[in-house]
């Protein structure tokens, strides 16, 4: 509790979500140390999913769209190839990353020259 509600009043309800709020002991102590029961939820080792879910939901609602590639990737051709740059001394491995023949990522140039700027 010293690093969630130290100084703070803590009233009811408390929501005790997370994989952690599985161990029967902590619920007890939380209970115990508040002075009321603590509310564990179903699916609490989700819970964290099941939020990242509805902002992804918002933000695909202000958007409009999203870089989900689909439950198919089997299906799209990802690639790799790579080259020794000679452009200066540093003499970088660069890799370049294809998705169906379109170049989508390059790394490994310490001096920016192909740096790639992807979205």
């Amino acid at each position: 509790m010293n690093n969630v509600g130290k100084g703070k009043e803590i009233l009811a309800p408390v929501v005790f979500q997370g994989g952690v709020a599985a161990n029967l002991g902590l619920v007890q102590a939380f209970n115990k140390y508040l002075g009321f029961e603590v509310l564990v939820p179903r699916h609490h080792g989700v819970m964290g999913a099941i939020g990242a879910a509805y902002l992804a939901r918002d933000a695909v609602g202000k958007k409009g769209q999203t870089s989900f590639k689909g439950f198919d990737l089997e299906k799209i051709d990802f690639r790799t190839t790579s080259f020794e740059c000679k452009g200066c001394s540093n003499a970088c491995e660069v890799v370049q990353f294809f998705e169906n023949k379109n170049l989508i990522a390059r790394w490994g140039d310490r001096c920016g020259k192909w740096e790639l700027q992807v979205g």
